[in-house]
Order: structure tokens, then sequence, then C-alpha cells
């Protein structure tokens, strides 16, 4: 910013040192003598940026980031292993840098309760946990990161994963992986709560199938040498270099004055610098994502729900969430696009099943034929007993769809199907979303996480290509908060919404 203020400043000075060509022409190559000045400013104006860079502080400063660089020992098939850094942060504070590593892995920077949930034989948070930096199978070098404001002062750790799946193994034995940190960052070992110089950080080997813990230094970890700031002699060599420009303006004014000469100046039209935007995820390609009818929603979606993927809405019961989904579906109908609805209640569609007729109802109640009495076109199945059932209904509707039109499934039946048949649950699932997949069929499922257990819930999860979680704020208030968790490979923003229902 100095340099820039200083160009221009310069651009305007010689504006008014410059001596239109027809009035050089008449005072005489004699009087070119008092052109010298000019030389004598652009000097000082050189002076001036010359002490501005010396004083300017260099990329080793204070600001200068640490990098650490560790090995992760790949762990038998099936199994993972885990490396964390514990850290001193004040609440209201945020964590920036970047992580590489060689192979996939995951990075976490979570709370001490987090930071306890993940400790499990699969090295996996449960659905309930709220990282503070989420990036899960990650390769590459350089990956940006920033984490969400801190909660509270405290104690926080950033969490490496290595998960052997089976499919692919480590040449060499381990992973290799590397994170950057602000230099201000206070970093403690897991043993006491004792702090630790940046040069020598201590991080933990967690072996997912024992309770053991190995510690090892990192294998470097350097923090540039601190320069100087800009301080006093920065800005009083400054102030002197613009007082003599000042001083050599007025006098030169002064000059002019007493010659009766005057300049006739040019206005010069300064270009504004335009900076470019932030980035913002590309919305795909047109026709190819769904809109879910909630603007908000459709935004950190990057346009909407990709066309021919199936979604899981986790989320407690609440209004917010019934409301999504409603929405979904009526814009959809009202789109044009054939919709299958399978479940418990009727209240979300009752008033869709009179004014659209694409709309296909699979009820699964006990009370299914008195509730939906007065509509013979819905579906009634009195328990979800019988998967096959089920199959059979959703096979009919799909079968009358229009062939070559994209379409769409709600599921609400996933909790009762979840309690009552446990894992033959995700069998049934990855059958009916693949199926869909051969359609064009987009599937927004709705789920409880409260409801099961942690490793169900986990397989459910997996299955789906997308994952939305709907949450309640840990703030006075506790308003509603909306996060896209997965999309598939595409592109989405990983941020949080509020979720307002009048604005849905």
């Amino acid at each position: 910013m100095i340099l820039l203020g200083l160009r221009a400043f310069e651009r305007h000075i010689s504006l008014y040192l410059q001596v239109p060509k027809h009035v050089s022409n008449t005072i005489g190559a004699g009087r070119m003598g008092k052109l010298k000045p000019r030389v004598f400013v652009s000097f000082l104006l050189l002076l001036a940026i010359c002490i501005s860079l010396l004083s300017i502080p260099n990329a080793n400063s204070q600001s200068a980031a640490v990098t650490t660089t560790t090995t992760i020992e790949q762990p038998p098939s099936g199994q993972c292993d885990e490396i964390s850094l514990a850290f001193s942060a004040r609440a209201g504070q945020e964590l920036a840098g970047t992580f590489s590593s060689d192979a996939s892995i995951s990075f976490y920077i979570l709370s001490p309760a987090d930071f306890d949930a993940i400790r499990n034989p699969n090295c996996r948070l449960p659905s309930s946990a709220r990282p503070l930096y989420s990036q899960t199978n990650s390769v590459g070098h350089d990956n940006p990161y920033r984490t969400l404001a801190f909660p509270a002062n405290g104690t926080y750790y950033i969490v490496f994963v290595l998960l052997n799946s089976g499919q692919a193994e480590l040449a060499s034995g381990f992973a290799t992986v590397k994170v950057s940190f602000p230099a201000s960052t206070i970093f403690i070992t897991t043993e006491a709560s004792s702090t630790i110089s940046s040069s020598s950080i201590i991080v933990r080997t967690t072996q997912s199938t024992n309770e053991s813990a190995t510690e090892s230094a990192t294998e470097s970890a350097t923090v540039a040498s601190t320069g100087p700031s800009f301080g006093t002699f920065g800005l009083i060599g400054l102030v002197v270099a613009v007082g003599l420009i000042a001083s050599v303006m007025v006098f030169m004014k002064r000059g002019k004055s007493q010659t009766g000469q005057k300049v006739v100046l040019k206005q010069e039209t300064v270009k504004k610098e335009v900076r470019p935007e932030s980035p913002q995820p590309k919305p795909g390609p047109a026709g190819q994502n769904i809109s879910t009818g909630y603007p908000e929603l459709d935004t950190i979606l990057a346009g909407g729900l990709p066309l021919g993927l199936s979604i899981v809405l986790t989320g407690p019961p609440c209004d917010e969430k019934n409301l999504i989904l409603s929405r979904f579906l009526e814009t959809n109908l009202i789109s044009g696009r054939e919709c299958i609805f399978i479940s418990t209640s009727l209240d979300r569609v009752r008033e869709m099943l009179s004014k659209h007729k694409n709309l296909h109802v699979i009820l699964c109640n006990p009370q299914a034929e008195t509730i939906a009495a007065p509509y013979p076109e819905v579906v009634k199945i009195k328990t979800v007993d019988s998967l096959i059932q089920i199959n059979l209904e959703y096979d009919t509707a799909a079968g009358g769809l229009s062939s070559g039109k994209p379409s769409i499934l709600c599921l609400e039946i996933l909790d009762d199907v979840l309690l009552e048949h446990h894992a033959a649950t995700r069998r049934w699932l990855m059958d009916i979303l693949g199926r869909g997949k051969g359609i064009q069929m987009t599937c927004l499922a709705t789920l409880n996480p409260a409801m099961h257990s942690t490793q169900e819930l986990q397989a459910i999860l997996e299955t789906f290509d997308g994952h939305i979680d709907l949450y309640e704020a840990e703030v006075q208030g506790r308003p509603k908060l909306i996060q896209v968790k997965k999309l598939g490979g595409r592109t989405f923003l990983d941020s949080e919404v509020r979720v307002e229902k009048d604005r849905i």
C-alpha cells in the first residue's frame, strides 16, 4: 500500500513539474536549468521507497508459520492409526495453515470431547461430533485449512488418521504428513500441560489395536527468524522524505507565481485497482443440479443436489427438517418431475396429493387403511416388517415412471427400518439406491442419529453419496444450523448456514 501511494504521489508531482512544449520553446535553453529540481524530487522519492522497503517486515517475520513433519506407520488391514498434537487456544481465536500427505489421510482439529470420541477402533468421529475443522480422504501438498472460532479457552488437538482399507498398500510402510501453523501457537505435551518449544514439538501416536501410545519427536519443526517490523526508524524516514518533497513543491510554486507563467495541467484519470472476488464454488452444468427449494441450502450445495445422487439429511425431529423435505418435494413436483414418497405419515403430502398427479405415495403405518382412506391412489402397507413387500411396491411405482426423465425418491422410513432390521437395512438400502442410479433418480432420505448406535449409524451414512447435517448450535438460544458433510465428490461450501423456518 505504501508503494502504491508513493507511485501515485510521484505521478502527481511529475504532472506538476511538467513544462508544456510551447512554453519550453519560448523560455529558451537558458531556463531549462529550472527543471533540475525535478531530478532532486525523483531522488527523494527513491530514497523514501528504499527506506520503506528496508523497514517492511520480511517473509521471515513474526507472522511466519511453523512447519512440522512426521510419519504414521501403516496399521494392519482394516485397522487405523492416528497422530495427534495438543495445543492451547483462546476463545474466539482461529487456527489456519496448510497440511500435506503422501497418502490418503483424514485431518481434524478437535475439542477434548471430540478427541476422546475419535479414539475408537475405527478412528472415526460420531455424527454428534462438532469438529473445528475436518477433511477426510485427503492427499497432496499444501492443502489449506482454517478452523472455526474456538468456543472457549483450553486445550485442542490436531489429529491425523491413516486407515488401511486393504485396497492399496503403502510401498514404504508408512505415510509422511506435514502441517503448518502460526509460530505463536503454544503446544503442550500429552503427559503434562507444560509449554514446550516450537522446535521440539512432541506428537503422540495411538495404535487402534491397543491402548498403548508411543511418543516421538517430529522430524522437523523450524521457526523462521523474526525480522524487523515497520517501527520508528521507517516511520521517521518516510515522514522526513515526504516533508522534503512538500518543501520543494512549495518553493517551486512560489517561483512560478513570481514569473507569472501559467502552466495548464492535464488531469490524469487514475484507474482503480480491481481485486478479484474470493473464489466461490461453481454451480454444476445446467440440468445437473436439482433445487431443494431452500435457497440458502442450494447456495452451499453449489446449485442444489447433484442429479442421480443419494443424500441423507440427519438431525433431530424438528419443524425445520420436515419443512426442508416438504419444500424439496413440492419444488420438484411443480417442476414436473415424478416423485416417489415412502413414509409413515401423510401430513407432509396430504395437500400435494390433490394438486399433483406425478406424486406416488407408499404409506407404511398400522393405521394406513384409515389414514389414507380418502386417497385410493396411496399404496398402503401396515408395517415395515417385510422389506420384500416394500421393495415390490417400490418397483411397481418406479416402473410407472416416465422413461429417461430424472425423478425423485424421498425416504422417510429409514429410522423405522433400521430399528426393525438393523444390519439388513444396509443391504436393502444399497439395492434400492443402486437401482435408482440406473434411472437418474435423486434420493433424499431423513435420519435421526440419536435413535441408533454409532456402528449402525456409520454403516448407513457410508451407504449414501452425500450427507447434510442439521443440528442445534451450542450457544444461547440454540439456533438450528445446517452443513454439508460430503457430496459425492462434487463441489460445495464447507460452511454452516443458520436455518430459519420463515425462509424455507
